[in-house]
């Protein structure tokens, strides 16, 4: 680990820009000084040193002021001591003050240069150096002189002596103040990561983050030893402040330790039965111990209550939780105070109250903490009062609301296993499905379907059954056998609506209509699309069955793709994070998914760049972190950033069995494979991805062609490569195992509805990757057709990422046949393109095949001429293998000519043998 001063300045550019500005000034004859403000531990030390080492041209004097009696003008004894002549020489208490202070103005204002005073820990100066401060800043003018002092703002009690001249200093016009606050949580993580030279997990970072509530020192402290506790030298560091206090404030300062945040007044009247109780909070909030919130009491810092809590005693511990478990006011309360005093039966009943209160006030996160604490306490407790099968439902439910996608599969699996009745076994067997079907778990989600259908098809009408019809007409388009019609599809949601408003269910009527509107999409029913999903959100949301109103909005957004109105489905994408914020879903699965379609479409259709910062996802839950980090994945193969995809790829496959997450991080890699010339680990990854959709009863029609094309591009580079070092093996190998390839993508998609099949394969994504695998294959089989690249050009219209690359394949194809002011067009449309959209290997690359015809691209400095045209005519011959002799009767030169001319051409690329120097022009373009 390093320490804070190792690592780079973070966080800090706005105040540092200010000193700057500050020392410019002093520089230009405009003395300043400068009030550098902050707790203690936020980082102004490391600021000033900062600022120090970019004071260039500046005489930099340092002082600091120390917690000793007896040691007047400590700071500038210290700092004039750095002079080549020693000015603090006479700085005493026998020497009148006027002179003295008169001495100090001289020796710092008439310096030859610019001067940097430095003065730290100014709530630590006795009398005098505050009055020498006073008397220097007073006179500040056309000095080059710039002072800069630092204190700490939570040691300033209401009478401690420096307020009254910090006061006086910040009326004068020449004196400015920076409180330094405490990073914020990104820059924590930062600078946690850069301490742990990122060697921590994020969820290790995110917690130091939170719990050193941006404070660089308890960054630094709690990365030497990170864990559950606070740092034994941290720990007496934050006691120090609290030893300070008197006995009864000390005794409040405890008892407030335990309350689990704030508490109120009259609460800690209660606990701590202190009869003078104002006189000690006040005692220790002017400390800075203690802070006031309306009407109760926190601590100024977390880790400082966490340090004073963990200095009690056991007994003393359970001795006060029992006190407020007695006062408790809220079931979350009492669920924590009954627990830490060790009274179970009580922590498990509040538990669950805490669970269904914080349910109902939409706050899944919250409710899933109380439901876990409730299935921890099951087995020790008598009488729980509740099912275990309970337990389990309730809290797959909320880990599904909350974004922790796989807790929500294990607890629903846990509940299916724990049902002891048909209605119960359906029930659970349903939510089971709402949290498989993101991961696309297909044989688990047909099974579910069907065994909670044959448990309750023969029963009544009810709830479950209604619900159940519902999700097969929903999902029985997916899983269902071969043969169906949709029409039956129809009559099962037209059935479960019926009963759901039988028996009162109608949420589960208006899931029904969800469905229906989507079968009237297949039959292009415009119109009624459109109605019925607007009905039905609007229904849902007066209701209150927020997340069936998010399904609804989620199907029109895709209504909308599938009209390749993109525009539009981005808007319906950004009223679904508005409702899901608004009513407590945020990590929730659509929501998730809404935030992946911010990620990709707008750089699918051209609309964003890769230098655009992706969002900050560090308050998500883990699964669906890692879900948003793999949508990110492909832009940064795009961008060139192949080690972080590296490094990303590497942390998600590990930390997630998301099948879908899996399938995003197996196309990056295998674009960025590609881009850094190794394609045969292109291959590989399409192909996994390839065998996973064969795996699926309906594969992804889009998917699959996206991953063939991929892998015959990858193919082709091979058998390109193999062809231009004469291995005719080689190359016939990597087209027979393209054309197996082909075949079997184009025959995935075996869908149960035919008119499913004929949705996916007209959209314009699907035919645009049907029309880049059938240029690929082209390409592979060595016919640089430029037919079929026009086609692939064409049909990306809407595609801009696609359309360039299929543009630079074009113009290859183009100068292939001699059609150069064609292939120009098509150049000059890529390169604006790849510029556009941050694609630096496209860029790059198309920029080198510009350069191999001479094209001139805007914003790109033409190359001289780098080989002669007769070097050139002479490397292409010797690319399809001839001899010096073979190439000079080509050219009716003579062999020795030939021979010089490919000596210059070797020494121009640096190469050391002739097939060592075709290798190296293919690579930058010179050769196609």
């Amino acid at each position: 680990m390093r320490t804070g001063s190792g690592v780079p300045l973070i966080g800090r550019q706005q105040e540092l820009a200010a000193l700057e500005s500050a020392l410019a000034a002093a520089s230009e004859g405009q003395a300043r000084a400068v009030l550098l403000a902050g707790d203690a531990g936020v980082g102004k030390t490391r600021l000033l040193t900062e600022l120090c080492a970019r004071a260039n041209g500046f005489t930099v004097l340092t002082g600091r002021c120390l917690d000793v009696a007896g040691l007047p003008y400590l700071p500038f004894v210290e700092a004039l001591g750095q002079l080549p002549v020693a000015g603090a020489s006479g700085l005493d208490g026998a020497m009148e003050q006027l002179r003295l202070f008169e001495a100090v103005h001289t020796e710092l204002a008439e310096k030859p240069g610019p001067v940097l005073l430095a003065l730290e820990d100014l709530h630590w100066a006795d009398a005098a150096t505050r009055d020498l401060l006073l008397f220097l800043v007073s006179r500040l003018s056309r000095q080059r002189l710039l002072i800069v002092g630092t204190y700490r703002l939570d040691d300033l009690h209401r009478r401690h002596p420096l307020r009254p001249l910090l006061a006086e200093l910040t009326r004068l016009s020449a004196v400015d103040r920076i409180e330094l606050r405490p990073f914020d949580r990104a820059d924590a993580m930062a600078f946690v990561s850069a301490l742990s030279d990122n060697d921590l997990p994020e969820t290790t970072l995110r917690g130091i983050a939170e719990r050193s509530q941006g404070n660089a020192f308890f960054c630094e402290e709690l990365t030497a030893v990170y864990g559950d506790g606070v740092p034994s030298g941290l720990s007496d560091v934050l006691l120090a402040r609290v030893e300070r206090l008197g006995p009864n404030a000390r005794r409040v300062v405890r008892a407030a330790s335990g309350a689990g945040g704030a508490v109120e007044h009259s609460v800690l009247q209660a606990v701590t039965e202190v009869d003078d109780l104002d006189d000690a909070v006040r005692e220790a909030v002017q400390h800075n111990v203690l802070v006031t919130a309306d009407h109760s009491y926190a601590f100024r810092h977390a880790l400082l209550g966490e340090a004073v809590y963990g200095d009690l005693m056991p007994g003393e511990r359970a001795r006060l939780h029992a006190r407020y478990a007695r006062l408790a006011t809220s079931p979350a309360a009492l669920a924590y105070h009954s627990l830490q005093s060790h009274d179970l039966p009580t922590a498990m009943r509040a538990s669950v109250q805490a669970a269904n209160e914080a349910a109902d006030l939409r706050a899944p996160a919250e409710a899933l903490r109380h439901i876990e604490q409730a299935l921890q306490l099951f087995d020790a407790v008598p009488d729980p009062g509740v099912t275990e099968y309970r337990l389990q439902l309730m809290a797959s439910r909320m880990a599904l609301a909350a974004g922790h996608a796989e807790r929500a599969v294990a607890y629903a699996r846990s509940a299916v296993a724990l049902a002891d009745d048909p209605e119960d076994g359906a029930k659970a067997r349903h939510q089971l499905v709402l949290t498989l079907l993101p991961m696309e778990k297909a044989a688990e989600v047909a099974a579910a379907v069907g065994e909670a259908w044959e448990l309750i098809k023969d029963r009544p009408p009810s709830v479950v059954q209604a619900q159940i019809l519902a999700l097969r007409a929903r999902e029985w388009v997916w899983y269902g056998g071969p043969g169906l019609e949709l029409e039956h599809l129809e009559r099962l949601a037209e059935r479960a609506a019926e009963i759901g408003t039988l028996v009162g269910a109608e949420d589960v009527a208006i899931d029904a209509q969800i469905t229906l509107a989507m079968y009237a999409h297949w039959r292009r029913e415009v119109e009624k699309t459109e109605h019925l999903l607007r009905d039905a959100a609007s229904r849902a949301a007066a209701l209150g069955t927020y997340a069936i109103e998010l399904r609804a909005l989620k199907n029109l957004a895709f209504v909308r793709y599938y009209q390749s109105s993109f525009g539009e489905m981005l808007a319906v994408v950004e009223e679904i994070l508005e409702r899901a914020t608004a009513v407590g879903l945020t990590w929730a699965e659509i929501a998730v998914e809404a935030r992946i379609a911010l990620i990709e479409v707008p750089f699918m259709i051209g609309k964003r760049s890769t230098a655009e910062p992706f969002g900050d996802y560090s308050a998500a839950p883990r699964s669906a972190a890692l879900r948003l980090q793999a949508a990110e994945l492909y832009q940064l193969a795009v961008a060139g950033r192949f080690d972080e995809v590296d490094e990303a790829a590497g942390g998600i496959l590990a930390g997630t069995h998301d099948a879908v997450a899996v399938e995003r991080v197996r196309f990056a890699v295998a674009e960025a494979a590609l881009w850094r010339g190794d394609p045969r680990v292109a291959v590989d990854e399409s192909v996994r991805v390839i065998d996973w959709l064969v795996e699926l009863p309906s594969a992804g029609v889009t998917d699959s062609r996206m991953a063939g094309a991929t892998a015959l591009a990858a193919l082709a580079d091979i058998a390109e490569q193999a062809r231009r070092n004469r291995d005719e093996e080689a190359a016939r190998n990597a087209v027979t195992e393209g054309e197996r390839l082909y075949e079997k993508v184009l025959a995935l998609g075996n869908y149960a509805l035919k008119i499913h099949w004929q949705q996916q394969v007209r959209h314009p994504e699907t035919i645009l990757q049907e029309a880049r695998m059938n240029a690929e294959l082209s390409r592979l089989r060595g016919e640089k057709d430029v037919e079929v690249w026009r086609t692939a050009v064409t049909t990306a219209d809407m595609f801009r990422y696609r359309q360039a690359t299929a543009r630079w394949r074009l113009a290859e194809a183009l100068l292939d046949h001699g059609r150069r002011e064609e292939a120009a067009v098509e150049l000059q449309a890529a390169h604006a393109d790849a510029v556009h959209m941050g694609a630096t290997p496209l860029r790059e690359a198309v920029e080198a095949l510009a350069r191999r015809a001479r094209v001139a691209l805007a914003g790109v400095e033409p190359e001289t001429e780098f080989l002669t045209p007769r070097e050139y005519a002479v490397l292409e011959l010797v690319s399809t293998g001839l001899t010096n002799r073979q190439v000079g009767e080509r050219l009716y030169i003579s062999e020795k000519t030939a021979s010089v001319h490919l000596s210059r051409v070797m020494a121009k690329l640096g190469a050391s043998s002739r097939t060592e120097a075709v290798s190296v022009a293919y690579e930058r373009g010179l050769l196609t």
